[in-house]
């Protein structure tokens, strides 16, 4: 028995925009931050929204993070993590997109973010503060924050944020708001104190009763933990 078979290729194309979203998180005024913008134009004017932007055809999606960060709100020089990928198929209400999350740690003082192009404003929000967020980036978020202290539980990231001297105790005060949760003294202090970056100053603080210890980073030291 003859049986024909037709074979068919489809040539059909199917747009899909890749993009990049960054959770940049702050810490200032002992409270956990991150830099939310609002949308000035459809969909979801007036919204705010983690900042993102849409891969270039000569871009990695890392070069695309790092460039929108400088190009929407002026932060520049941010070392990046990255979260997931996520390709829900009503991500987004106009056109197909599949987005890769990022997340960094800052001190905010350190950056002077400007709302630009599509943008109308910017803030430094508190995480206990958030308003809704457009799109599905209420989840975007959640995600980078776990990211984000699964890697302070691996990394010494938190030291960037400290001042230029500072108590074992602050330390820990920062690390806890980060995590949301109460560390151990003890075992806090012995595992930061074998870190080789940290050195004693052999000054006390002033004005607090018992003088306690102050320390310092060596930045060098440091970026070779964190490499």
């Amino acid at each position: 028995m003859n049986t024909n078979h037709t074979s068919r290729v489809s040539t059909e194309s199917h747009a899909v925009a890749l993009t990049a979203d960054c959770a940049i998180f702050g810490f200032s005024g002992d409270a956990l931050r991150v830099l939310l913008v609002r949308r000035a134009v459809e969909p979801f004017k007036g919204y705010w929204v983690l900042p993102g932007g849409a891969m270039q055809p000569h871009e990695t999606l890392e070069d695309t993070a790092t460039h929108l960060l400088s190009n929407l709100v002026n932060v520049e020089n941010v070392p990046i993590h990255q979260v997931g990928t996520y390709s829900s198929l009503t991500r987004h209400p106009v056109r197909r997109v599949v987005t890769t999350t990022y997340f960094a740690l800052v001190s905010p003082e350190d950056h002077d973010p400007i709302a630009r192009e599509y943008l109308d404003k910017v803030m430094w929000c508190p995480m206990n503060k958030l308003p809704d967020l457009g799109y599905d980036h209420k989840t975007l978020l959640a995600d980078a924050y776990e990211a984000l202290k699964e890697e302070l539980r691996q990394q010494p990231l938190a030291f960037h944020l400290l001042p230029d001297s500072f108590t074992l105790k602050e330390a820990q005060e920062v690390y806890e708001s980060i995590l949301d949760e109460e560390l151990d003294r003890r075992n806090f202090r012995r595992k930061i104190l074998s870190y080789d970056f940290l050195i004693n100053t052999e000054e006390k603080k002033p004005g607090v009763k018992g003088g306690p210890e102050l320390y310092r980073v060596d930045d060098a030291k440091l970026e070779e933990h964190l490499q």
